[in-house]
């Protein structure tokens, strides 16, 4: 639990430094979106908190949670048959259109500057090394069928949609 407690409050502390500066920027310059722009990132999260519900879900009910954020069992169906990392595209949309509420400018562009480069980053340099540890050529083969962050939205949809 101590090595998902980490991640967390790192993520938090990461979201932390642009949202306060961008905030801060946004305030200096007094530029504002229009009000259908911060529609438009209420919206977002709403998708993103369906995307984030969904693969929690699927993960609780397949994955064997040894604890909260590390199963054992590989999951390769439901919302994990049309993107490998759900819930790293769920948090990246969710900042993302987050990053639209305040309607400032700054705030938007660099908190998704700052999500994106670090779920990619993540992605990259601990999620799929641990996988591969942990699953192996399951996990190999996964890879090959499945795009890591970009899904079909059309499955995505179907997914999230999806009854419980």
């Amino acid at each position: 639990m101590e090595k998902v407690k980490r991640r967390f409050f790192l993520w938090l502390f990461v979201m932390l430094i642009p949202l306060v500066l961008g905030y801060s920027l946004d305030s200096i310059y007094g530029f504002i979106l229009p009000l259908w722009v911060r529609v438009l990132g209420l919206l977002g999260m709403i998708v993103a908190a369906l995307i984030l519900r969904t693969s929690g879900r699927m993960l609780r009910k397949f994955g064997q949670p040894e604890e909260w954020g590390w199963t054992t069992k590989l999951v390769t169906h439901g919302i994990y048959s049309c993107v490998r990392h759900p819930h790293h595209l769920g948090i990246g949309l969710f900042v993302t259109s987050f990053g639209l509420l305040p309607g400032g400018p700054f705030t938007f562009l660099l908190l998704t500057l700052t999500i994106w480069a670090s779920v990619i980053l993540f992605l990259i340099r601990v999620e799929e090394p641990e996988a591969l540890e942990k699953f192996g050529e399951d996990y190999e083969e996964y890879r090959r069928r499945v795009p890591m962050i970009i899904p079909n939205p059309i499955c995505m949809l179907r997914e999230i949609f999806k009854p419980p």
